[in-house]
């Protein structure tokens, strides 16, 4: 996937210059959800496979970073609902924090 899951404000697909720095010059509609594990969390490595596991049964391309940083990319078009309401019990225990870029 060239979904950068580190680089806020830049998404699958957008159009980006690079001179003194690096500006969107067209944004392509895909979205960036990012999850950060905690890492001190005693059940990080099941929720790492739960969030592995929702994305491959959505079909939605996905990168992981050091096993502890998720990037799923979502097309125009494709809705959240499904990743957002396994990630909010897990973000109300203090297990992983994420957010959705555009």
């Amino acid at each position: 996937m060239a979904c950068p899951p580190l680089t806020y404000g830049i998404c699958y697909r957008d159009v980006v210059t690079i001179d003194s720095l690096a500006r969107v010059v067209h944004k392509s509609g895909h979205r960036a959800l990012r999850v950060a594990l905690v890492v001190e969390h005693a059940d990080q490595d099941q929720v790492h496979e739960l969030l592995h596991g929702k994305a491959v049964d959505t079909g939605l391309p996905l990168e992981w970073l050091q096993g502890a940083y998720l990037a799923v990319d979502f097309p125009p078009g494709s809705g959240e609902t499904p990743f957002v309401e396994v990630l909010e019990p897990f973000a109300q225990a203090d297990a992983l924090y994420w957010e959705i870029d555009s």
